[in-house]
């Protein structure tokens, strides 16, 4: 996996970034790191050299890209393992309620976690919140892992001890990843311009997605091997390396002086409303994030359209677990399903982002793409919510969510945050990141635990024509927010504007 990232991220910088930067640096910092010899020098040189001779902004934001990778890589390994175990017949849980139950106890899981991590960034800054994150999503998986072993192997301990510990590590599978990746892209949002966020971001995305994409195929193979219980800890191993590369991006912001906490500290000194930072010590998180919302009405829309995407989700993901558990009964078959149908859509996400995207480049404005996902993916829930019980029916609606999702929606939305200033861009990004995630589809799995728990008829077809009525919610908030984003030229000018009071 990590030579795969690697090789990647070279091919990246010695196909484009000689020629264009991918972030300029200061004209001090290049004099000092900028290698010298001539032209044949650096042709000869391997790879890993030329890694090593980037700039510092470049050779940070490399590292913060291969750290995501490596922690959406394992998350594949989590994902399958997690519902695999959930829906085992063994340690698991069968009823109808059971899943969108458990997706409903995200959310108070959720907000420990971002509360936990709002505290660290106001005392610590950045670099200290996301590592404390990673370490705690490390021990917790593990932790589990270790338990649920030993569960398993003593006869005495009843089921319900391994039930337990498998509802908590769904839980927790379902809450640490956007808690995470939001605070890496949060870095690459911070370092890169709007426009070099237009030509690298869908590369960045690209990369995870590849990792993803083999990641996610190498899980039928290895399930039978290393069983379910290796794939979680395969997790805790690729957030590990994924926390030292992430940490080693920030040492080199605050070594050559582009750390994004200086933003921190600028806030702090001079809030926009006037409040002193004293009292916005004494502020609590819901206090800050209803000023924020008033203040950037762009992140109040956001929010809204996050919640009505995530309900989506959540719908469809619910038809596709419901097929998945009845015509593939064996664990370890369902893991290897769900292995591979994450790798198509990984594969399709990442050839999108490394080969269609940059040829739309110029069109990529958040404005228009915000209005074009809904209309590409309503006619096929219609579609869909059309015909009977079907496993394929199910995954292809759910597969065409997610890769709309992960190859276009998250690129934008990180392109939504850049211009924000250091607040948004941290704080109003993890509240919508992680709660209004985890709210969209903890609020619709309640509902939907509650209404099968209650009448029992509500199969499939009708979770289908529910979708249909979701997803014209979600329509209806991503025309909003498309009324209040910037175009990418404002946003190019708002940056500099940034970056040139920074350097005052």
């Amino acid at each position: 996996m990590i030579q795969l990232a690697a090789t990647s991220i070279a091919f990246l910088k010695t196909s484009a970034i000689p020629k264009t930067p991918l972030i300029t640096a200061s004209s001090t910092a290049l004099n000092q790191i900028t290698p010298g010899g001539d032209n044949s020098d650096e042709r000869n040189s391997s790879p890993l050299d030329k890694i090593l001779n980037m700039n510092p902004k470049a050779k940070s934001c490399v590292s913060m890209a291969a750290a995501m990778a490596l922690h959406f890589g394992g998350y594949e390994f989590a994902r399958s393992g997690a519902l695999a175990l959930f829906t085992s017949s063994e340690t698991g849980f069968s009823h109808p309620s059971a899943y969108p139950l458990a997706m409903g106890l995200v959310t108070p899981f959720s907000l420990g976690l971002l509360y936990c991590y709002g505290l660290v960034l106001k005392s610590k800054g950045p670099r200290s919140a996301l590592r404390l994150t990673k370490l705690i999503s490390i021990v917790i998986l593990t932790a589990c892992i270790t338990a649920l072993r030993a569960a398993e192997t003593m006869a005495s301990v009843p089921v319900i001890v391994s039930k337990c510990l498998v509802g908590i590590l769904f839980i927790f599978q379902n809450s640490y990843a956007h808690l995470l990746y939001s605070q890496q892209w949060s870095f690459l949002g911070s370092v890169m311009t709007p426009s070099e966020g237009t030509k690298w971001f869908s590369a960045i995305a690209g990369l995870s997605s590849l990792v993803c994409t083999l990641t996610a195929t190498m899980v039928h193979r290895l399930a039978p091997v290393i069983g379910i219980h290796g794939l979680i800890l395969g997790t805790a191993g690729g957030l590990t390396l994924s926390l030292l590369l992430a940490d080693y991006a920030y040492a080199t912001s605050e070594e050559f002086g582009f750390d994004p906490k200086k933003d921190m500290v600028k806030a702090k000194k001079k809030k926009p409303d006037g409040t002193t930072a004293a009292a916005e010590e004494e502020q609590s998180l819901l206090s800050k994030t209803s000023k924020l919302f008033h203040r950037v009405p762009t992140l109040a829309y956001l929010f809204g359209e996050v919640i009505s995407f995530q309900s989506l989700s959540t719908v469809l993901q619910i038809c596709f677990v419901r097929q998945l558990k009845q015509q593939i009964p064996g664990d370890t078959a369902r893991a290897a399903f769900s292995g591979r149908f994450y790798a198509y859509i990984n594969g399709i996400s990442a050839t999108m982002q490394f080969f269609v995207l940059p040829m739309a480049r110029k069109y990529m404005e958040p404005k228009w793409v915000y209005r074009f996902m809904p209309t590409i993916l309503l006619p096929w829930l219609i579609y869909a919510s059309l015909q009977t019980n079907n496993l394929w029916v199910a995954a292809a609606a759910f597969f065409n969510l997610k890769t709309l999702d992960y190859a276009l929606r998250n690129v934008v939305n990180e392109m939504v945050f850049q211009p924000l200033d250091f607040e948004s861009r941290y704080l109003g990004k993890e509240v919508i990141g992680v709660f209004a995630n985890r709210f969209g589809k903890s609020g619709m799995s309640l509902i939907l635990s509650l209404v099968t728990a209650q009448f029992s008829g509500v199969g499939v077809p009708e979770l289908s024509k529910l979708s249909v009525i979701v997803a014209t919610m979600w329509a209806s908030c991503s025309f909003r927010l498309s009324n209040t984003v910037v175009s990418n030229k404002e946003a190019e000018e708002k940056v500099k504007k940034r970056q040139n009071k920074k350097k005052d």
